[in-house]
């Protein structure tokens, strides 16, 4: 997780004194192993180090002949790299840092040579023959991207602020990705909360010249695909040898391995197999969230089952009695736009202990949801193909597991999915309720919504993946696998880990196994009424029982709800002095829903209150910053 910058003129003339100097120190405390520059006349890269793999020790930018490279990268292809690129450089060795591979397999395919890589990585090339830079983001941007182009100017990094110390950066306020923010719609993977400052999305490339500027998609998950098995046992087999290798490529480290494990079936999964791949004296730490003031959040019975193990070390947080917004003020120094997740709270004290113990790379369960699927859009699809008994016995048995009858699962699950958005939209609208923006935030401010013409701008982002009106089963996972929102998630967690010097890695995310789960027959992730199935038996000999038999995850509404009136006094005064906020949001209606939120909590309305916090609180602390952060200061 260490940190890459860099900066070409476009125009051929010196680079202006110390500004890569600026942007890199922005970046220093994702460099506690190491940092530097290199600049020539008009273009210079930085690099921020933070060791992570045996063969970290990776002095960057690093030079060879006519190329320069500044990476963020893990690759999880390395034996295979190696054996293709043999000869290509004469330094190359075994030992070679990730850094060296990419340029000696740019050296050998050139731009192509992102079709040849697996694992997590954000890297630029420098090409002094070309006179062009190449850039690269992974398949599902695991590591982020950020960049400012302009006709004279080009420039990149790993975290949006170090972008803002440049002139042509104005500092103003995108307020699409507010709108975007307020209703909970994220998924524009281009913009970021900054005018002038882009995100390169997953899977995509760039050649920047001082002319031009290609952009591509080197890579996509192809749902006509299929993987046909003799039996489910041989199914089996292959999904529990890919997730293997993909939690075994996340464990190369020379330091100490976590894990995030909440009790659900996604983190307890790599929880076990990382288990059972390391060394038996080597230990895996585990960094749980228990509460003893919110029941039906707590997950400590499932968490335990799993931490019982022999090998594992857990460790808990016990977020109690504090606000969604603690440690803001040093929250805020790292993260550079407002926090989404409504458990912030909690994951952020999560990464701190983490750090606390000293290890290196936290692994998570982030994707399993639609990478393991869940595999309910079967139900329908049996429905639309008349195959009556086989939708009859899937939901009789579901009605088993989950204890609810199967009639309530039919007209959840098969009639409510048939129902076109149109058509729902139309009945709320005849009844007097409100749809799309105004059904997701009730306290919009309707100047903002015309001024930026949110209504269609949430209509198209949320229609552009709509699960609801997927015809089959693999084309129902494909959309959730290739969700945009994913990468504002990834980037989220890269920046509370960052602010802790931690890595965290995804085996779910691993290339490999979304194109293996998304071959696979929907029939093999639902199968006798349980979903995600094939997770549930290709791991079954390492799962505790308990958690195979796990309907769902536990909702962590009352968590939330207590934070969220620990920040009544926060909440109280932002409603009597709302400042910039009065622009997005109307405070008479956020009062409305502070008032129902007291006596009556509704989710709607927590996550509207949130919202209203988290960006007040970032609006406070960031925007038009052209100064120096409290990080540098201090």
């Amino acid at each position: 997780m260490s940190a890459l910058l860099g900066l070409l003129d476009r125009n051929g003339d010196p680079l202006e004194a110390g500004i890569l100097e600026r942007m890199h120190e922005r970046l220093a405390h994702r460099g506690p192993d190491g940092g530097d520059c290199w600049q020539a006349r008009r273009v210079g890269l930085g690099h921020q180090l933070l060791a992570t793999t045996p063969q970290a020790r990776d002095e960057q930018p690093y030079r060879d002949g006519d190329l320069v490279i500044t990476a963020d990268a893990r690759l999880d292809n390395r034996a295979k790299l190696l054996a293709a690129l043999s000869g290509s450089m004469s330094s190359l060795s075994p030992a070679a840092p990730d850094s060296h591979l990419l340029l000696a397999a740019y050296r050998k395919w050139g731009t192509a040579c992102v079709e040849h890589l697996i694992g997590a990585f954000a890297f630029a090339i420098w090409d002094e023959r070309e006179s062009r830079l190449f850039c690269a983001r992974d398949h599902v941007g695991v590591k982020p991207f950020y960049y400012h182009q302009t006709d004279a100017t080009f420039a990149f990094a790993t975290e949006l602020k170090a972008l803002l110390p440049l002139s042509s950066v104005p500092g103003t306020i995108d307020e699409r990705r507010i709108g975007d923010f307020l209703t909970g719609r994220l998924e524009d993977e281009t913009i970021s909360y900054y005018e002038h400052v882009q995100r390169l999305p997953p899977a995509h490339a760039m050649v920047v010249t001082p002319t031009d500027c290609e952009y591509w998609q080197y890579w996509s998950l192809d749902p006509s695909k299929t993987l046909s098995c003799p039996s489910d046992a041989a199914y089996e087999r292959r999904f529990r040898e890919t997730f293997e290798e993909a939690v075994r490529c996340r464990l190369r480290t020379a330091g100490e391995i976590g894990s995030e494990l909440s009790g659900g079936l996604d983190s307890s999964s790599v929880t076990v197999v990382a288990r059972d791949i390391l060394p038996d004296d080597e230990p895996l730490h585990t960094f749980s969230t228990v509460f003893d003031e919110a029941d039906s959040s707590d997950e400590r019975e499932y968490i335990e089952a799993v931490t019982d193990q022999s090998g594992i070390v857990p460790h808990f947080v016990r977020p109690d009695g504090i606000g969604v917004l603690e440690n803001e003020a040093e929250m805020l120094t790292y993260f550079d736009r407002p926090p989404h997740n409504t458990l912030y709270f909690s994951v952020w004290e999560l990464s701190r202990r983490t750090d606390e113990v000293g290890v290196d790379i936290a692994l998570n369960g982030v994707l399993g949801d639609c990478t393991s699927n869940y595999g309910l859009g079967l139900l329908p699809q049996l429905f639309r193909t008349a195959r009556w008994r086989h939708l009859r016995r899937e939901l009789q048995a579901m009605g088993e597991h989950f204890g609810t009858p199967a009639s309530h699962l039919f007209v959840r699950h098969v009639l409510f999915s048939l129902v076109p958005d149109s058509v729902r939209r139309t009945y709320r609208t005849h009844r007097g309720k409100p749809i799309l923006e105004a059904q997701a935030n009730p306290a919009l401010n309707p100047v903002f919504v015309d001024r930026i013409g949110l209504r269609e701008r949430y209509q198209s982002l949320a229609g552009s993946h709509s699960l609801r009106v997927a015809t089959t089963d693999r084309l129902r996972q494909y959309r959730s696998l290739t969700s945009e929102r994913h990468a504002a998630n990834l980037e989220a967690i890269d920046l509370r880990y960052g602010a802790f010097g931690v890595e965290p890695r995804y085996p779910f995310a691993d290339k490999r196994l979304l194109e293996l789960s998304l071959a696979m027959p929907p029939s093999q992730q639902f199968r006798d009424g349980w979903t995600r199935a094939i997770v549930r038996r290709s791991l079954s000999d390492l799962l505790p029982q308990s958690i195979q038999e796990r309907p769902w995850k536990t909702m962590m509404d009352e968590a939330f709800w207590n934070a969220l009136t620990n920040e009544r006094e926060a909440l109280t005064n932002l409603l009597e002095n709302p400042g910039s906020l009065a622009r997005y949001l109307d405070m008479d209606e956020l009062q409305a829903a502070s008032d129902r939120f007291e006596t009556s909590p509704s989710s709607r309305d927590a996550r509207t209150l949130w919202r209203a916090r988290s960006l007040a609180a970032w609006l406070e602390a960031w925007p038009h910053q052209k100064q120096p952060t409290a990080l540098e200061q201090s």
